[in-house]
């Protein structure tokens, strides 16, 4: 790996060059390389799987067309991708499996206008939704994937089909919640792994 990508709500990066949310920066010298999608709002997430990379957040065109929220690259030539779930509000994060992509944020349909609140999966190929439904009751701002369970963090009190405060799990087959249930007490903005430990960081207490 000779670089790295990068997504936020900057306008110049990597030595003051101009690009809008999403760049690719040399990992030697820190400077932008010529990619520029120059997206037309904040991102939020990206998410690298193989040779595709996958992009959500608050943008509706980027790389000069259209794309509610979430897009794809193919990185052998930095070209979007005809991929197009079409979220209706913010993604704020993707967690990717095998054929599907999970993604998560504040909208109520996707992947060609099922209703999902909050989090859904579409198939990689297609951009269509599959018929995983968790139903949040507010918003999830991150997800992660381990061992066949989606691990879930946000503003929510309810998903899976069960009460879960602002942290939670959810089946990946099913959209059921498990038993992990650490019960926080305020927002939980990002999960992440290590071997049989998830840690949180939010606003807690």
């Amino acid at each position: 790996t000779t670089s790295l990508f990068v997504g936020g709500l900057f306008s110049t990066i990597g030595g003051g060059y101009y690009r809008n949310k999403i760049a690719e920066i040399y990992l030697g010298g820190s400077n932008a390389t010529g990619w520029d999608p120059n997206a037309n709002g904040n991102v939020h997430t990206l998410s690298l799987v193989g040779s595709t990379l996958y992009v959500g957040g608050e943008f509706t065109t980027i790389s000069g067309v259209s794309r509610d929220r979430l897009a794809s690259y193919t990185l052998s030539n930095g070209v979007i991708t005809s991929w197009y779930p079409g979220a209706n509000n913010t993604v704020y994060s993707i967690a990717v499996n095998g054929t599907t992509v999970y993604a998560a944020g504040s909208f109520t349909t996707i992947g060609g206008g099922a209703a999902r609140n909050r989090i859904g999966a579409v198939n990689s190929t297609t951009g269509v939704a599959t018929t995983w439904n968790p139903n949040s009751n507010s918003n999830v701002f991150s997800l992660l994937f381990s061992a066949g369970t989606l691990y879930v963090g946000g503003e929510f009190t309810s998903i899976g089909g069960q009460t879960r405060n602002r942290i939670g799990a959810v089946d990946a087959t099913t959209a059921l919640a498990t038993s992990f249930n650490p019960n926080s007490n305020g927002v939980v903005y990002s999960v992440a792994s290590y071997g049989t430990t998830i840690y949180a960081a939010g606003l807690f207490g």
